[in-house]
């Protein structure tokens, strides 16, 4: 994403150094302008609708492209032409000297989520039995029991009508809860594991919508969550549990498949991707239906939706907005011949409201047929690792709720998160 920190910083005078006025914003410029707009980024649906009727395929300049159609979001984030790592950009090959946050970026082994085959299919091959949807159908009755807990705690926390936070009392504790005993995390930690995990998804985001503050603590708390990953993981050497760290561990120490680094990176990745996206999920989720009453209504009268109405609860405001593809041969798109080396992202929030798929796309329908078309949890082979954990527990968490709580409503304005690539709420309060 670095290439559009630059983009902004060009245009915006973000960058502390910069002066001068700029140039004349280009139409690549003003998307981006308007994206960090914070009524667009309260509601980015027409935005993003006004943007695929004008510019389905949009030039940013400096290699970067955006796109807004889900046949190009869908047909980019398959292909083998593409790569999923910044490195091999035009962009980062003609900054990266010089630069020190670029030059910091190469240094680093990437995430899982950034590399390509071969390293990307030996190091999912790891980790993918944990995710199947057989062994999320065995997690089912551990998933139900820590909701059904945290929903007795709303209960009583709300019992006299005062209102609670719903990412504090559900949307937060119970994907934290799940990844941390998947993985082997003790119960005691989960408190500060959220907290690097929040930290560290605020990294996602264009680094000139950070002070330097907010650039330390992410250094640091990727360097804590190292530090402890690595503690935890000497100890599940000598003294394993039925885990995926001790499982990964033995991987590594009987058959060398993957370097500590790799298995740092993949905690990493895990606790992130596991908690974040689905603690979204939920808040946004519950958002939408409380301010769709009837659908919340349909819902509570009818359990067989749970699984297709989480797909459309994706589909309407999808936790995760954004996703990048480099492309490592001349491709078309929207028409146009794209250059290999240029970077394009695919506006999935926008893919999912596209009306050449969806009838109606801004009107949420739990009923929904083809709502599991929805490109939240990407495609290709980088699709979502957990988005049959995060289905189940979005599922459990959300029907739950409305089923408990046939009086569930807001009670007050909700906060959302000052993000980009990953839109969800910092509190929601409501009363029960």
């Amino acid at each position: 994403m670095y290439s559009i920190h630059k983009r902004i910083e060009l245009h915006t005078g973000t960058n502390d150094v910069m002066t001068e006025p700029q140039a004349t914003p280009s139409a690549g410029d003003l998307f981006l302008m308007e994206a960090f707009d914070p009524v667009n980024q309260a509601d980015p649906y027409d935005l993003y609708a006004r943007m695929r009727s004008q510019a389905p395929l949009l030039e940013a300049g400096n290699h970067l492209w955006f796109t807004f159609s889900h046949a190009a979001a869908n047909g980019l984030l398959r292909s083998p032409g593409t790569s999923s790592n910044e490195r091999n950009s035009t962009f980062f090959k003609e900054n990266v000297d010089g630069d020190e946050i670029l030059q910091d970026f190469a240094d680093r082994e990437p995430l899982m989520l950034f590399m390509d085959p071969p390293d990307h299919t030996r190091l999912r091959s790891l980790v993918n039995s944990a995710f199947t949807p057989r062994t999320v159908e065995a997690l089912v009755p551990r998933i139900q029991a820590v909701t059904d807990a945290l929903l007795d705690n709303i209960a009583e926390r709300a019992a006299d009508g005062e209102a609670v936070d719903l990412v504090e009392t559900l949307a937060y504790p119970l994907p934290l809860t799940i990844i941390c005993e998947m993985l082997g995390v003790p119960a005691e930690d989960e408190s500060i594991f959220s907290e690097w995990s929040s930290i560290l998804a605020a990294g996602l985001d264009p680094d000139s919508l950070r002070s330097e503050e907010d650039r330390r603590k992410i250094f640091e708390a990727n360097d804590e969550l190292e530090d402890y990953t690595r503690a935890l993981l000497k100890r599940r050497a000598t003294d394993p549990g039925d885990d995926l760290l001790s499982a990964l561990q033995a991987v590594r120490d009987g058959e060398d498949q993957l370097s500590e680094q790799e298995l740092v990176n993949l905690v990493v990745l895990l606790l992130v991707a596991g908690h974040e996206t689905t603690m979204n999920l939920i808040g946004n989720g519950v958002i939408a239906l409380l301010r769709n009453r009837s659908q919340l209504e349909r819902w509570q009268a009818d359990p067989e939706l749970d699984k297709n109405a989480v797909d459309e609860l994706l589909r309407y405001d999808s936790p995760v907005q954004f996703g990048m593809r480099v492309l490592l041969e001349d491709t078309e798109i929207e028409g146009r011949l794209v250059p290999a080396g240029d970077q394009v992202l695919t506006v999935l929030g926008a893919a999912n409201r596209d009306p050449n798929v969806f009838a109606e796309p801004d009107r949420l329908d739990l009923g929904r047929d083809n709502a599991a078309r929805n490109m939240s949890f990407g495609g290709g082979i980088h699709h979502c690792l957990g988005m049959a954990l995060a289905r189940v527990e979005g599922q459990r968490a959300i029907g739950g709720l409305v089923r408990r709580f046939p009086n569930l409503d807001l009670a007050g304005d909700p906060e959302l998160r000052a993000r980009l690539v990953l839109r969800g709420y910092e509190k929601i309060p409501i009363t029960v």
